[in-house]
């Protein structure tokens, strides 16, 4: 028997299915772009340890600090379109110490 390069897995692609239909689920998800996408199908698939360990990275104070201008910008659309309510805003604003 040879290898097949073309041949699927159905295993990983039922867990690709899954995680499509929990991406779509999501309502703000028509609004993100390829990359985007891409990024949250990955953290989605990661345990919950990993999970946390990459979003600890990310969010360190010193890459909060460089990007707060963005961070400010995303949070003020969020509560202007109505995803967030002024507690939320105030508490995200809170904890990422900005």
């Amino acid at each position: 028997m040879q290898w097949n390069p073309f041949k699927k897995d159905p295993k990983k692609e039922e867990e690709q299915k899954k995680l499509e239909a929990a991406l779509e689920a999501m309502p703000e998800a028509k609004d993100m772009n390829m990359l985007q996408r891409f990024a949250m199908k990955r953290i989605m698939a990661m345990s919950p340890e990993e999970r946390a360990k990459v979003m600890q990275k990310a969010l360190k104070p010193e890459n909060v600090q460089k990007h707060k201008k963005e961070i400010l910008e995303q949070l003020e659309s969020m509560k202007r379109s109505g995803q967030m309510s002024d507690d939320q805003y105030r508490l995200a604003k809170r904890k990422l110490g900005l």
